[in-house]
């Protein structure tokens, strides 16, 4: 793993030395269900992003994200709490620019740890935690609009063809494997970049 990681710093220093520009930024997200008052579900997001770019049109990043959910929704029977980490480097190529506004698609690899824990109320039931790993490949479209030289506004649509495979981290156990084609209204992320 050591050497995976040294084998990306080094590749990270080699190209950001060719850009042309680079950027930081990235997405955050919130949201609450409740019912007569009483907090059901809680989602919280967190998606820092940076990338360079070598021209007009050719560039690479890289998401590091981390995400919570807990499921109050049957409490009197359990709760269930999910934490994620993501790790996603990406190709992008900006297909056009009209003005201010830039239309891209990033070709991304994607890594996911999550966590699941289920906790019982109820006597006699034994609490749950597990780990599922997900790996996927899929191609995002999005856009970004820019406010002016420093700052942008960025929103990505879903995936227009995707592949992910997804398996919990248990002897024996079997790999879920999932295909997506124009899947553009599943998460839908909105962010800013700050450009140097």
């Amino acid at each position: 793993m050591k050497k995976i990681i040294m084998t990306m710093a080094a590749a990270v220093v080699a190209l950001t030395m060719n850009a042309q520009g680079m950027y930081v930024g990235g997405s955050m997200g919130f949201s609450t269900t409740s019912y007569d008052g009483s907090t059901q579900r809680t989602s919280i997001s967190f998606v820092p992003e940076f990338g360079v770019s070598f021209n007009d049109h050719i560039g690479v990043g890289m998401e590091i994200g981390y995400s919570t959910d807990k499921d109050e929704s049957n409490k009197d029977v359990k709760t269930v709490t999910s934490n994620s980490f993501r790790f996603a480097p990406y190709f992008r190529f900006t297909a056009f620019q009209l003005g201010k506004v830039g239309v891209f698609a990033d070709g991304k690899f994607s890594y996911i740890s999550s966590t699941d824990k289920t906790e019982y109320t109820q006597v006699g039931k034994t609490n749950v935690e597990q780990t599922v790993n997900s790996i996927g490949l899929y191609v995002q479209p999005g856009i970004a609009y820019s406010l002016n030289n420093k700052f942008s506004l960025v929103a990505k649509f879903g995936n227009i063809m995707g592949y992910t495979s997804s398996k919990p981290d248990v002897e024996g156990a079997k790999a879920t494997t999932r295909f997506q084609f124009m899947n553009l209204s599943n998460n839908i992320q909105f962010g800013f970049y700050y450009n140097f």
